[in-house]
């Protein structure tokens, strides 16, 4: 039994990459993580499936499929960059903090805003770690086809 395990594990990896590649892409669509710079992350995760699928059931691929799962975790770090800028962009905005005079911050406070009523939560900002899941996926599909005997 542990033979097979042995010579079994890059292809489980692999397989629960590509699951994991699709589970990714079902939450970037129904988050509506779909406008604009925003659609690269569903369609990486979706080729990041499929390259990991095709690297799995076609030996003579598994080489390409690896490079190009790479790239894939490369998209990524595109998505880090683009969720810190926004995280930075939207920082304070839409939010009051009292302070007192000893210096003592009090929790902030909704402030009306342009279209938006007092009390309502503003939308938040992107979790900025939430791209580096590409990353992950595309490395460890790539090393699970790297280890991967023929």
């Amino acid at each position: 039994m542990g033979e097979l395990l042995e010579k079994r594990f890059p292809d489980l990896v692999a397989l629960l990459v590509a699951l994991g590649f699709l589970t990714l892409l079902a939450e970037l669509l129904l988050t509506g993580h779909t406008e604009g710079l925003q659609v690269l992350a569903p369609v990486a995760a979706g080729v990041g499936a499929g390259l990991t699928a095709l690297g799995l059931l076609v030996p003579r691929l598994r080489l390409s499929s690896l490079a190009a799962l790479l790239l894939v975790g490369a998209t990524g770090l595109v998505g880090l960059v683009v969720h810190l800028e926004e995280s930075l962009e939207g920082a304070g905005m839409g939010w009051v903090q009292t302070v007192d005079e000893e210096g003592d911050a009090y929790p902030g406070y909704p402030q009306e805003a342009e279209g938006g009523q007092a009390g309502e939560e503003p939308e938040g900002n992107p979790p900025p770690l939430a791209p580096l899941s590409l990353s992950g996926l595309g490395l460890l599909g790539a090393l699970a086809l790297y280890v991967k005997r023929p």
